[in-house]
Order: C-alpha cells, then sequence, then structure tokens
C-alpha cells in the first residue's frame, strides 16, 4: 500500500509484483533504539550525495530483517526541524554493502533484529514520496498493521493499484503485473 499510495510508477512496476506475490519479503525499518515508541525522534541520518542518499544509523526491533530482500527505512534528512518533520522514506536492498545485521532472540523464541547502516549508499530512485515527506509516507504502512481498518485500507489500495493498472498504457507492465509467473 505504501509503493502504491506514494511510489512512483517505475517503483509500482518494480516492487508490486514481486511484493504481491511473496517473492519478495520486506521489512520495516522504523524504531531505534533512542527513540522506543517515538519513531518521530529517529536519529538515522540519510544525506544526499547527487543522485544517492547514504544513509548511517541503526534500528532495533526490525522483525525478518534476516530474511528480508528489502526494507522500508525511515531516515532523518534534515536534523533542524521538526521532529514530524525532516524524514523521508527508502527502499533499501537488505543485502547492501554497509548494512549489518545483529540477531535479538526474544523469550518467546522468536527473532528479531538491530540493523546498522554504516554509509550505505541508497539510490535516490529508491525514494519513496517526496524528500521530508516520511511521515506521512510511514502513515500509510502503519495504517495496515492497526486491527480492523487493515481490510478496508487493503481493499482501498488494492483497487488502486488495479486503477493504475487500468489507467497505464505500459501493456508490458500490466502483463508483468499479471503473471504469476514473473519474478
Amino acid at each position: 500500500p505504501t509503493v502504491v499510495t506514494h511510489g512512483t510508477d517505475e517503483q509500482r512496476r518494480r516492487y508490486l509484483r514481486p511484493l504481491f506475490t511473496c517473492q519478495e519479503i520486506w521489512c520495516q525499518l522504523f524504531s531505534e533504539p533512542g527513540s522506543g515508541s517515538d519513531v518521530a525522534g529517529l536519529s538515522t541520518a540519510a544525506v544526499r550525495d547527487g543522485d544517492e542518499w547514504v544513509v548511517n544509523g541503526q534500528k532495533v526491533g526490525t522483525t525478518a530483517a534476516h530474511l528480508a530482500d528489502l526494507g522500508l527505512l525511515l531516515a532523518r534528512g534534515d536534523p533542524g526541524v521538526a521532529k514530524h518533520q525532516g524524514l523521508t522514506m527508502f527502499l533499501v536492498p537488505m543485502d547492501s554493502a554497509g548494512i549489518e545485521l545483529q540477531p535479538i532472540h526474544t523469550l518467546g523464541g522468536e527473532r528479531t533484529n538491530i540493523t546498522f547502516y554504516d554509509g550505505v549508499c541508497v539510490p535516490d530512485a529508491c525514494r519513496v514520496g517526496p524528500v521530508d515527506e516520511g511521515w506521512r509516507v510511514m502513515q500509510v504502512a502503519l495504517a495496515f498493521e492497526r486491527g480492523s481498518a487493515m481490510g478496508a485500507e487493503m481493499a482501498r489500495h488494492l483497487r488502486r493499484a488495479v486503477e493504475w493498472a487500468a489507467a497505464s498504457d505500459d501493456d508490458e507492465g500490466r502483463s508483468r503485473l499479471a503473471d504469476p509467473t514473473v519474478r
């Protein structure tokens, strides 16, 4: 739903089919050790360098990071503004140079992770939504974690995805989206 709502046409073509068919696994990279449940208090930095961003920091409590192909990462691009501003969202390949995972094993036997980012280069093409609008973008992702609203929200976003495909002039992209064998 985040990519359907805030992604570019190219991101929709590249990411939706593998995500919806579970050919790719994603994780959410939001929470940090120093901010607890106050996600807007994050300090992971994303500094623009030409056509890419350099990410430094860490996240905690990341379920499935060790299994994920991509992570939806919220980072601070502008530390000089109010904490709900200056945030930008990115899709980050989890095998990127500079990403390190450290497992955390829970008392219930589950694994979660601490993820570290040391000079991770992320192309601007992997930015989801406008620069400094990451808080708004993240709200879409979190809406699907919140109980009863999930079904209606998912249906609305799936309708948007179908409408996008129906209006697209990209016959190959539509065919790929509909083909369950395409990865």
